[in-house]
């Protein structure tokens, strides 16, 4: 089942377990008579029946398919991929830093449960939400497959190859090598996660970026210096003003690092119960708790970095708190004050 999102770009819903219950694709007609699909869905026989579907009803064919560009690393966009590349033979793209970031996955998979083991420390988890997260991973395997990337995205901004007319703008924050697709002939925009209708998506720490908060803000200023007729989300429908909803989300985001600064007073805190303080009596499962503990620590940290919140080491558990003597020097530079 497919709609028309625009003039040329059809639309392809698959479903998800939970919410968001769907994921969105777009099918888009190229010049030369080919077709760019972009993103995918999990890796479930339901959700490759509806994508085979909408291709062959939309496109006639996976054989028109010529190039297939990933926004992001998650498995709910490049779950099927590798389903795409072997029906269609077409190029799959996707974002430097997120095809670097699956290959050492796939490469270091040791490695990358360390990584997330001491992410887990410094928030000061307990060995319990260690285990938890490690059988979360290991029970997610089915729903992706090994892909081989054929190119990558590299840069601010650029030609999209294979796809006349069509330019990738580096979006990162959600994924740290998270690419948007922009047409400037009528500037319609299919944004991915970058940019969603209804919730604002997660950033949070990774192994890549510094600050996924500063890199979010930025990639919105990028999207907004665009001046989308239409922004076509990777969830949920378009919103009715595109412009408007890149403003609100960009307020979301400086917002949150408010809201979790407003958690911190002189004793100092672990990310963990930061969390518990932001989230107060709210049951989370190891998915969801991981997902709130990554990005508190990306807005803990983004305080730290600017001066307006101190960090101490305690046993490999990162404690934040308000230091009055450091936030007044924070000001002061921020102001143009202080001598």
């Amino acid at each position: 089942m497919h709609t028309v999102a625009a003039e040329g770009i059809h639309r392809i819903s698959t479903p998800m377990p939970g919410r968001p219950p769907q994921v969105n694709a777009y099918l888009v007609e190229c010049g030369d008579g080919g077709w760019m699909l972009v993103d995918g869905g999990l890796n479930t026989d339901e959700a490759w029946a509806a994508r085979d579907a909408g291709v062959r009803s939309a496109a006639g064919g996976w054989e028109r398919v010529a190039i297939h560009v990933v926004t992001h690393m998650h498995m709910d966009h490049v779950g099927l991929a590798a389903r795409v590349q072997e029906a269609s033979g077409a190029a799959v793209l996707t974002g430097r830093l997120d095809a670097e970031r699956m290959a050492h996955a796939a490469a270091h998979p040791d490695d990358e449960a360390e990584y997330r083991a001491g992410l887990l420390r410094r928030c000061g988890a307990p060995a319990e939400m260690v285990r938890a997260v490690e059988e979360m991973q290991r029970s997610a395997r089915p729903f992706t497959a090994t892909l081989r990337f054929d190119g990558v995205l590299d840069g601010d901004q650029g030609d999209v190859p294979g796809a006349a007319g069509w330019r990738f703008v580096w979006t990162p924050g959600h994924t740290a090598g998270h690419v948007s697709l922009f047409r400037p002939a009528d500037r319609v925009l299919i944004a991915g996660d970058a940019v969603l209708p209804r919730i604002t998506p997660t950033l949070g720490v990774n192994r890549q970026r510094v600050d996924p908060v500063g890199d979010y803000a930025q990639a919105l200023a990028r999207l907004e210096a665009l001046h989308p007729a239409l922004v076509l989300p990777g969830h949920g429908d378009a919103p009715a003003d595109g412009v408007a909803r890149i403003r609100e989300l960009r307020a979301a985001a400086d917002g949150e690092t408010e809201t979790v600064r407003a958690l911190l007073d002189g004793e100092p805190r672990s990310c963990w119960q930061v969390v518990d303080a932001r989230y107060p009596g709210r049951e989370m499962p190891p998915s969801t708790r991981m997902l709130a503990l990554r990005e508190t620590l990306a807005h803990l940290d983004r305080l730290a970095a600017a001066g307006r919140a101190a960090v101490r080491d305690d046993d490999g558990t990162a404690r934040f708190f308000l230091d009055a003597d450091a936030d007044m020097a924070a000001i002061a530079v921020q102001t143009g004050g202080g001598g």
